[in-house]
């Protein structure tokens, strides 16, 4: 009887502890969404280094942003897409911070799936079981899974919490993926951001999770399309001229005191790296460290240039071995140097414009934005209009901004004659190519490093020498030599033979009427 009680009771134990467990790793995911101590928030703060400084006007997009951290943008999912420097995680961070990281999950990608795995586990409170007391009797059935059913398992479990958040707070909760760009582009990532983005899908539909994608490069927004229904998509765009004049003054005053930014900027300074640099944000914070800002700039294009050369530069003599990756080159060198040609004619006649079409521009936004915060706590609430593909497209010349050309997708494959280069130039981060298939220099450095190559006495001609090349190597390659030793009856050389040993095809050399016989058939007529 006493064996029996015991048997009893620890089996009665271990369902108690089973429930209890259960609701426990809810209830942590549920304390993830909770506001206060976040750990990407904690290094912000205590980052002294950099200038953190407030953009002046503000960029359109971080009202958007605002609005996705604060829960007021339900039904749907995002993809932040952007240009590596352009802001993007810094609006997040500045809007989870305001928010005190209320109902935010913020995880980063990684090239290893399983990394990103654990680093959304991390970021939702779920330690994947490991804390489970039934792992010292061996009673875990998890050592077998596979990346992809320990990711499904942690989101099934988080949806349980989620369900709870919505229903207790009136809003959903946000998990961002930064850096999606960062999964492998194989199966395996594929795969993971499936997962991710069904997930996506099924609670956006009910309204209990918004999840929100950053990518720097196409082939994200190229994957997610496929299988999108609630998807928008923002596109962060560089700074327009007067911000980014305005971001170079605070961040000099804030390294080197707000004395040498007034004499700088009186001096014009900021004006002349503002076309160098282009109103790229971690570009324009760089920069801004240096003690000699146009030196710097300066320096900058010629490294780009010289890593762009290192990648892509063309050689007019090469050997048949590099034959390929001069093949890479020089359709990679057509694009570039029609970007150049753009950005040359743009440039020429910026002065005919003025900057009516920039200030209207910003001014139609934030009346967009007033009316959509009327119905901001909707959640079916008309879409924001820098996620509406009509009203989204970028300029190439915007006011007095530094003009930045584009090439279509379609053309861009007629320029280069081979369009599978285009993603990993992408990747790269040479070109960016935005939702509507614009191409574009990745930022205004490498622009400027395009055209000191492109405008060099003969190097078009020097292209078109090095294409030569390659073409007659392929040919090369193509041609195959026969040698023959020895002639045919009657000229004939026998290629193929029936299983009885008759011609069935033979090829006939003209000339030689000696050594072809055609003496003899003229006497035998």
């Amino acid at each position: 009887m006493g064996a029996s009680a015991g048997v009893l009771l620890l089996g009665g134990a271990a369902m108690l502890y089973q429930t209890y467990y259960k609701a426990h790793v809810v209830s942590k995911m549920e304390a993830a969404f909770a506001p206060g101590y976040d750990p990407v928030l904690a290094l912000v703060e205590n980052s002294t280094e950099m200038a953190y400084v407030e953009i002046s006007p503000p960029r359109p997009e971080q009202d958007l942003i605002d609005r996705i951290i604060q829960g007021k943008e339900a039904g749907r999912y995002f993809l932040i897409l952007g240009s590596k420097g352009a802001g993007k995680q810094t609006m997040l961070i500045q809007a989870i911070s305001r928010a005190k990281a209320e109902g935010v999950a913020f995880f980063e990608a990684h090239s290893d799936c399983e990394v990103v795995v654990d680093k959304f586990s991390e970021s939702i409170n779920y330690n994947m079981n490991r804390d489970y007391l039934g792992n010292l009797l061996g009673l875990s059935d998890l050592s077998g899974m596979s990346v992809f059913q320990s990711l499904e398992r942690a989101m099934h479990k988080l949806e349980k919490a989620l369900i709870r958040y919505s229903q207790q707070k009136g809003r959903p909760a946000i998990i961002i993926m930064n850096a999606a760009h960062l999964l492998p582009q194989d199966d395996d990532g594929k795969k993971v951001l499936q997962l991710f983005q069904q997930r996506a899908e099924k609670w956006a539909s009910s309204g209990v999770c918004t999840f929100v994608f950053t990518s720097n490069d196409y082939w994200i927004y190229d994957a997610l399309r496929k299988n999108s229904n609630r998807m928008d998509t923002l596109s962060v765009k560089d700074l327009s001229r007067a911000q980014s004049i305005d971001v170079l003054k605070k961040c000099r005053a804030h390294y080197f005191g707000i004395e040498r930014a007034r004499e700088e900027d009186s001096q014009g300074i900021f004006a002349k790296a503002y076309e160098t640099l282009g109103g790229r944000v971690a570009l324009l914070n760089t920069m801004a460290r240096r003690s000699n800002l146009l030196k710097a700039t300066e320096q900058l294009v010629e490294d780009d240039l010289q890593w762009l050369l290192s990648k892509t530069g063309i050689i007019e003599d090469h050997d048949d071995d590099v034959m390929d990756e001069q093949k890479w080159s020089t359709c990679s060198w057509l694009l570039f140097v029609e970007l150049a040609k753009r950005h040359a004619a743009l440039e020429g006649g910026q002065d005919t414009h003025d900057n009516s079409d920039s200030s209207a521009e910003q001014e139609g936004v934030d009346l967009d934005n007033d009316d959509g915060d009327a119905g901001s706590t909707s959640s079916h609430s008309s879409a924001h209009p820098l996620v509406d593909p009509s009203l989204d497209q970028e300029k190439d010349v915007r006011g007095e901004d530094v003009p930045n050309p584009h090439l279509t997708w379609g053309e861009a494959r007629q320029v280069m004659t081979r369009p599978d280069y285009l993603t990993q130039l992408d990747q790269m981060n040479i070109i960016q190519v935005n939702r509507h298939h614009e191409i574009r220099a990745d930022s205004m450095p490498l622009l400027r490093a395009f055209r000191r190559i492109a405008q060099e006495p003969g190097y078009e001609d020097k292209l078109e020498r090095v294409m030569d090349r390659v073409s007659a190597i392929e040919s090369l390659g193509r041609t195959r030599e026969l040698v023959w030793k020895e002639q045919g009856e009657k000229g004939k050389f026998l290629v193929k033979h029936d299983h009885k040993g008759r011609e069935l095809e033979s090829w006939v050399l003209l000339g030689g009427d000696e050594r072809l016989g055609r003496e003899e058939e003229e006497e035998e007529k």
